[in-house]
């Protein structure tokens, strides 16, 4: 379970996280959504201890990772960035084979178990036959499916995904949204997505952490957080929703003037 307890953070006298809390599931996947500028990318990278907050404690299972060495955390925590930079001339298996760096020594090129774990991260994302493809020659759906399976080699406790259907057409997202969901539960990974798409995030999601000035506006089940009411408040923005058959989750529709 990740916790994130009365968190606090400034550039400077900006103040951009303001007493944030909430907590995560061992499985569960959920959305943070909330305006720019927010404090969405801020919150991953003091996650990700990146940054120090000024008040506050994230633990992972009772562990302040604050207290633990940059090593210690890459075992417990991954993070794929919104648009990550590719390593010049990697292929995908390379890349993917980075993911398990924190169990490697210097001197360690990997063990038999390393490149099993590897291979069984491809084949869940659908990369087998991409081994030695390079990363330039890669669609923006495979070239994400890259990041995360090199995530997934890292084999641990917590995902991070910032924004991981930006620029992806529409069957792409689906097809990511439901690898994404099918990771959390079969390797009861908790999955936290900075994402825009509220219908999508309403769609996969098991929570949804809605975001406003640095703190939490308003937390829980997509349905009792994704209303009209928090969106006009949150995002200044006019919208009507609408609930789809089946599943009984939010439909968000920009309201026609």
């Amino acid at each position: 379970m990740l916790k994130v307890n009365t968190l606090k953070f400034a550039y400077g006298k900006h103040q951009v996280i303001r007493d944030l809390s909430f907590e995560a599931q061992t499985g569960e996947v959920i959305a943070v959504v909330g305006p720019n500028g927010c404090g969405k990318t801020t919150l991953f990278n003091l996650i990700m201890g990146a940054y120090k907050p000024s008040h506050g404690t994230i633990t992972v299972n009772g562990q302040n990772i604050d207290q633990l060495s940059s090593w210690q955390r890459s075992q417990l925590l991954a993070c794929v960035p919104q648009n990550p930079d590719s390593p010049e001339g990697f292929t995908v298996g390379e890349l993917v084979m980075m993911g398990r760096n924190p169990y490697l020594s210097l001197i360690d090129w990997g063990k038999h178990e390393d490149f099993v774990i590897a291979e069984k991260a491809l084949l869940k994302t659908g990369l087998t036959d991409y081994i030695d493809r390079s990363l330039d020659h890669l669609s923006g759906g495979e070239r994400q499916s890259a990041f995360i399976a090199m995530a997934l080699a890292q084999q641990t406790q917590v995902l991070l995904l910032d924004e991981p259907t930006a620029n992806l057409d529409l069957r792409n997202q689906a097809v990511l949204m439901s690898l994404i969901h099918e990771i959390s539960r079969e390797n009861e990974t908790t999955v936290i997505m900075a994402m825009h798409d509220l219908t999508l995030a309403a769609q996969w999601c098991d929570k949804v952490v809605m975001l406003l000035n640095g703190s939490v506006f308003a937390e829980g089940l997509p349905g009792s957080v994704l209303t009209a009411e928090n969106i006009d408040l949150v995002y200044d923005t006019k919208v009507e929703v609408q609930f789809s058959n089946g599943n009984n989750r939010p439909v968000i529709f920009n309201k026609q003037n």
